[in-house]
């Protein structure tokens, strides 16, 4: 991120509703001097108290102008920042700036850098200021804000080729050539290892594996922490700093919102999820992103009714709609896991009317440690059942496969809640496997389930102990039953 312009006052700023795109080329917006402008003595004020710049403006010009005695120069100074944390990466800033008005001279234009991100998005705001003038006084507005319109439109959707990446992939598989963002030190493994140093060589290399390894972690959003008001300019945020961090790849990203770790009424939220739902397609745009769409959501659906189950195959629905509208997005759906409550059968009946047809595909084992083979059939499955759906399978903590309880009637089929001796599974995205797109890490390995045990951390709390655990653990083969697998000649 660029670094922060320390600003010399706090003033009032103007603030106005976004205004229509207008091209990059219309001009400003009429001047509204200060009636003391006009009246007398003079000052130095801006032209307007809003400017309006477009994604695609490139250099942007801002106009100072001056009243009054014109025979004699006139000094001033001005500059242009954030406002607040709102315009991010959408502009270079000008630092606090010397200059002059000529004899005679009655406007002076400087120009600000607009930075073309490709997006389409909501609205940043810049501001502009003035600060002090050796003739004549300031008038107003002495501040003004440049409304950052984020107005390049949606790119074209490639559907042999949504990632839009140089070399198309083959066998229908978008992550063949996909490059990932790496979270690095702002995964929590990263912040842990950072915050280890150089005292323990073995824990910190384990972790730097889980920080630093193309397609492990997600980003998750769920709109019970991020508000549907201010989300689509979140979620642009970040993708737009991801993008800076590392031009052209792809960030993994994840939803939990229809489960939220209860059985709720899924028609007590509907609305509120439908709203939420559009601000996130606002906010990723024109941006890649793999998404992993309501984790559990038709995994825990044995506690609702059949009206209930319906309310969430309709709320699934409207997000794979709203979603795919973004060029570059792709969207998977939850399938559950082979050990969880649902046939293959009845999973394939819920993705279709939840319109998987729309969406990239499926994935399994999200919140299970069921063995990899058992995840590839019961996928397999699937994908025969909806018309030939590719899917990823959740491999972060599966490679010694599920702790299974003794009374697999009175305690489920596996324990999920933290469960000793797991070891992370292979990761791969040329898997050689038909219709898998990836064995990937893609639930946070070493997010605690919660406080199961003693000295447990909170659910979703990142425990460096247990993540260790994964990784000194972990196995490269695909492990487990054996199953006949369909095998791919493209996917290598």
């Amino acid at each position: 991120m660029p670094s922060r312009l320390l600003t010399p006052f706090v003033a009032l700023l103007i603030c106005l509703a976004a205004p229509p795109a207008v091209s990059a080329a219309t001009p400003n917006r009429s001047p509204r001097r200060d009636s003391r402008a006009r009246s007398g003595s003079g000052s130095v004020f801006f032209s307007s108290p809003v400017y309006r710049a477009n994604e695609n403006a490139g250099q942007f010009a801002v106009t100072v102008e001056r009243t009054g005695n014109l025979s004699k120069p006139e000094t001033f100074y001005y500059g242009v920042t954030n406002l607040g944390s709102e315009a991010g990466n959408n502009f270079d800033k000008v630092p606090n700036t010397r200059a002059q008005f000529a004899s005679g001279q009655s406007t002076f234009t400087f120009e600000v850098t607009i930075n073309d991100q490709g997006i389409n998005g909501p609205m940043r705001t810049a501001r502009a200021y003035l600060f002090g003038a050796s003739q004549q006084p300031l008038g107003s507005p002495s501040q003004a804000t440049i409304d950052l319109l984020q107005n390049d439109p949606l790119a074209a959707r490639d559907p042999a080729n949504p990632l839009g990446y140089p070399q198309a992939p083959t066998d229908g598989d978008p992550l063949q050539y996909v490059q990932w963002y790496v979270f690095g030190p702002q995964s929590p493994a990263g912040v842990a290892m950072t915050k280890l140093g150089a005292s323990d060589a073995a824990w910190s290399s384990a972790l730097h594996k889980i920080a630093y390894t193309p397609g492990s972690g997600t980003y998750r959003f769920w709109m019970w922490n991020h508000p549907t008001s201010t989300l689509a300019a979140t979620v642009e945020r970040y993708l737009a700093d991801a993008e800076q961090a590392q031009p052209n790849t792809t960030v993994p990203l994840s939803t939990y919102s229809l489960v939220h770790g209860s059985c709720e009424n899924p028609n007590a939220i509907r609305r509120r999820f439908e709203s939420w739902i559009t601000q996130l397609a606002d906010g990723i745009g024109n941006f890649r992103v793999v998404l992993y769409l309501e984790e559990d959501s038709l995994m825990e659906t044995h506690c609702l009714t059949h009206s209930q189950i319906k309310t969430r195959l309709q709320e699934l629905a409207f997000a794979v709609r709203a979603l795919s509208r973004d060029p570059h997005a792709l969207v998977y759906m939850d399938a559950g896991a082979p050990d969880g409550w649902s046939s293959p059968r009845r999973m394939a009946s819920y993705l279709r009317q939840a319109d998987i047809a729309q969406a990239q595909g499926f994935f399994v084992n999200a919140t299970h440690y069921d063995w990899t083979t058992s995840d590839i059939h019961y996928g397999q499955e699937i994908a025969r059942l909806t018309g030939g759906k590719h899917f990823i399978v959740q491999t972060d903590d599966n490679g010694r496969g599920p702790l299974v309880p003794k009374d697999r009637a009175l305690n489920g089929n596996e324990d999920l809640c933290n469960p000793p001796g797991r070891g992370m599974g292979p990761l791969s995205w040329n898997t050689g496997y038909e219709y898998v797109d990836g064995l990937l890490w893609f639930n946070n390995p070493g997010n605690s389930d919660g406080t199961c045990g003693a000295g447990d951390p909170p659910i979703a709390q990142f425990w460096p102990a247990y993540a260790v655990g994964l990784v000194q653990r972990a196995t490269n083969q695909v492990t487990g039953p054996h199953f006949d697998l369909l095998k791919s000649a493209t996917n290598q």
